[in-house]
């Protein structure tokens, strides 16, 4: 006896609804309107006409004369650009380099957002071939249009340079100055260099000529020269501009106990090598300072914070830092930020509001430390703030509703902990229901308010170690955990961590059952409430434990196809 139903969908079924309905239009079958254009005629379907257009849907419903009329002819508008838009309107296609201002007239005359967004997205992605290939054509963009591309993020055709070039030849242009200032506050001052910015100060006549265009620019050179604060002044033109965000990876302790210093973002060659080897997917960036693991890293601003960890000395031995660095992506550069009062691995570092917060953790001496610096980036200067109630190491921490949570984790005299704790600076720690079982060496994250602990190990009754592959759940709002239905593949320790599009990627990490760094990236996907699932992403380059990760915009030159990383092999072609 069946109990319950299940709902099935189709993913093709709109599809093919669309191309019978088109395929009627071409054979004039069923269609209720003829619109006409100059001299030609066009079968359409007045419930399509109406579902993409605001004009055409009060056309025919308003109890107009067009309402009832057979035939509706329709000024402004040539027959092949109602043609385009047809095809456009019953198929989704059709943009091409020669029709796309005439389909922006006719989306624009007839109010049919849909195409409107189709043309601002090809400009976005073609924009750098036709300004070389059919510049007149490029020339002639209406203001409106030209606009919504300039404040497009996925603008990275072209570098914030030549947006500007380009933007100036357009201005310059039949003599359209009246709308400089409305175009030049769309250029991202902040992403182009201070030689530059010097040169467009002290020379063009568009800046001398306009004061809120030179203040712009002095904004853009006052944000340079304040090179620590950078991170609390992101506004619209310091944002970069970009495809996608993607994974990266930062140091990590390779099997030859070498620590590094690589930066690496995921950004597979192609569709057949994801399997294939896991160094094809990942493309190296400028490398940190020195090579470090067991560290951690935060983003604030889109900057990546990377902090303390282990390093290896000249003379072969490994101890803890306090040493902190900065990575743009804008640029990708590393600049050196102030260090840590005291050196921690095995710490938790999370951003809230204006500041970085480091937390407990293991010193030069392997001393378990209670202490709580707190990191300043407009002063780039640490200091001591309230200390936890008791020494911790090797726990988990993420960031959620503004606060910071910490799970697990060993204390001096080497008891692992179950306890929840929440930091909020000024605040006295507070303990929250302790998790339901110890952890150490696990990781933390948040997701719909939600708090997952994954991997990690525990003590069983011989006091041996024991790998933990259960994953629980956290509800902020009952103060409640949860075992969840669904566990790791496999056990991970020392792993990183990092969140996106509400799935939880476990990422390297080490293996006490083989005593070996691990390449392998599990992902917990809660995307899909009910139907949670874990898989194994792409491979790392090599195993790797002590490794950090996070989620950032790709280099503005790259555009990865994350696909591999948010869905399992086997239901990657049916997506």
């Amino acid at each position: 006896m069946l109990t319950g139903q299940r709902l099935c969908q189709s993913k093709s079924h709109q599809d093919s609804v669309l191309s019978a309905l088109n395929q009627q239009r071409k054979d004039g079958l069923l269609c209720d309107v003829t619109l006409v254009a100059g001299e030609q005629k066009f079968h359409a379907h007045k419930a399509i006409l109406a579902a993409c257009s605001d004009y055409f849907r009060a056309m025919f419903s308003l109890c107009m004369v067009e309402s009832v009329a057979d035939e509706v002819t329709l000024q402004g508008v040539t027959s092949v650009g109602l043609k385009h838009a047809l095809d456009f309107a019953y198929t989704g296609q059709e943009l091409n380099t020669v029709n796309y201002l005439e389909l922006y007239r006719v989306a624009d005359l007839f109010h049919l957002p849909s195409l409107e967004e189709a043309v601002v997205g090809f400009l976005v992605g073609h924009l750098s071939e036709l300004s070389q290939t059919r510049q007149e054509d490029v020339l002639q963009l209406p203001f409106r249009l030209l606009k919504e591309v300039l404040k497009s993020d996925r603008l990275t055709s072209l570098s914030e340079e030549e947006i500007w070039k380009f933007v100036v030849m357009w201005l310059e242009h039949d003599c359209r100055y009246q709308y400089t200032e409305d175009l030049l506050q769309h250029i991202r001052y902040g992403l182009m260099d201070v030689s530059t910015l010097h040169h467009l100060a002290c020379s063009h006549p568009l800046v001398q000529s306009s004061s809120t265009v030179a203040a712009l620019i002095d904004e853009a050179l006052d944000y340079h020269h304040s090179t620590f604060a950078q991170p609390l002044h992101q506004s619209a033109r310091t944002r970069p501009r970009f495809q996608s965000l993607t994974l990266y990876i930062a140091g990590g302790r390779k099997r030859e106990v070498c620590r590094v210093r690589e930066l690496r973002y995921f950004n597979p060659a192609g569709q057949e090598h994801v399997r294939v080897a896991g160094g094809s997917n990942w493309s190296e960036l400028a490398p940190m300072p020195t090579g470090r693991s067991h560290h951690c890293v935060s983003v604030m601003g889109n900057f990546l914070f990377v902090v303390g960890g282990e390093m290896e000395h000249t003379s072969g031995r490994t101890c803890a830092v306090r040493t902190a660095c900065r990575y743009d992506p804008r640029t990708n550069r590393w600049t050196e930020i102030a260090s840590m009062k005291a050196c921690r691995e095995h710490f938790v570092l999370g951003a809230l509001g204006q500041y970085l917060y480091a937390v407990g953790g293991r010193n030069e001496l392997r001393q378990v430390l209670p202490s709580v610096e707190r990191y300043c980036p407009k002063k780039n200067k640490w200091m001591y703030v309230q200390p936890f109630d008791r020494s911790l190491s090797c726990h988990a921490g993420c960031v959620a509703e503004n606060l910071l949570w910490v799970s697990g984790g060993v204390t001096n005299t080497a008891q692992y902990q179950n306890r929840l704790m929440v930091y909020e600076p000024e605040q006295v720690t507070i303990s929250r229901s302790p998790m339901l079982q110890r952890r150490v060496y696990h990781v933390m994250a948040a997701v719909r308010r939600k708090l997952y602990v994954l991997g990690g190990n525990d003590l069983d009754y011989n006091n041996d170690r024991v790998l933990v592959r259960h994953i629980d759940s956290y509800n902020l709002d009952m103060d409640q955990w949860t075992r969840c239905s669904f566990s790791l593949l496999t056990g991970q320790n020392e792993s990183g961590v990092a969140v996106h599009d509400d799935r939880i990627y476990v990422v390297g990490g080490y293996s006490i059952w083989t005593n070996e760094p691990l390449a392998c990236i599990q992902v917990l996907d809660l995307s899909r409430v009910g139907k949670e699932e874990v898989f194994y992403g792409p491979t790392l380059p090599f195993g790797s434990n002590g490794i950090a990760t996070c989620f950032l915009p790709a280099p503005y030159f790259t555009c990865p196809n994350l696909q591999t990383l948010q869905v399992p092999q086997h239901r990657i072609a049916s997506v």
